[in-house]
Order: C-alpha cells, then structure tokens, then sequence
C-alpha cells in the first residue's frame, strides 16, 4: 500500500464541538465561585488591615498623649514639692525662731525674778533706812 492510499483512509477530522456536561459547569461555577471568594477575600483583608492600622494610629496616639499628660503631671508634682520643700524649711526657722525665743523667755523670766528680789531687798533696806532716819529725827526733835 501506498502513501496515496493510507492517506484516503483516513477518515477527515472533524472539528471539536464544544460541549457542556456537567463536570465542565460545575467547574466553571467553581471557578468563577473561587473567584468571588478571592477578591471578596482581598477586599476584606485590605479593609481589616487599613482598620488595624488606623487603631494601631490612634492607640500611639493616646499612647503619646497618656505620656504627655504623665509628664506634664510630674512637672506639677515636682513644683508642688519644691513648693512643700521651701514651707518646710520655713516651718524648720519657725522652729528655731521659737526655741530662741523660748530660751530667751526663760532668760527673762530669770531676771525678772532676780530683778524682784533685788526689789525686795531694796525694799527692806529702804525701810531700815526710813526706821533710822525717823529714828535720827526723832533724836533731834527731843533735843
């Protein structure tokens, strides 16, 4: 046989039809399904990430503004101990002006005490002293 006749035996292809069964319209739904899911999917990431993102913003945010309010306390605390700071040592003076003036108070209340039996005393004396000159008048009145 030759080459003239194998090529009529040959039946003629014929072209592919294209057919739906249903393996290939369950694929396709598949695919298309598969799909949807992946951009809903992508879309629903890309949102949760701008979300998260947006929170992770706002927590550093009050997280700056907690450490400015910290701070911002700490420098009235310190005034306000610096001020505390000044009162007591006015409050220590306080105390040692009183100890001085106790100390002198006693020291007065000594001479007051000295001062009045000084007093006394001259007292006494003046009486002696007024005894003898009534004494001395007298004598000179009887003379």
């Amino acid at each position: 046989m030759g080459k003239i006749e194998e090529a009529t035996m040959e039946m003629p292809k014929r072209a592919a039809r294209l057919e739906w069964n249903l393996n290939t319209i369950i694929q396709v739904i598949t695919l298309a399904v598969m799909g949807i899911g992946g951009v809903t999917i992508w879309v629903e990431k890309s949102r949760d990430i701008e979300e998260l993102q947006s929170w992770r913003s706002a927590q550093e945010q009050s997280q700056k503004d907690r450490i400015a309010e910290i701070r911002e306390r700490d420098g009235r605390t310190e005034e306000r101990f610096r001020g505390l700071e000044n009162e007591v040592r006015k409050i220590d003076n306080l105390t040692y002006r009183v100890t001085i003036t106790e100390q002198s108070t006693a020291t007065i209340t000594t001479a007051i005490k000295d001062l009045q039996s000084l007093l006394n005393q001259q007292s006494g004396d003046l009486k002696v002293v007024r005894e003898i000159l009534q004494r001395i008048e007298a004598g000179r009145r009887v003379r």
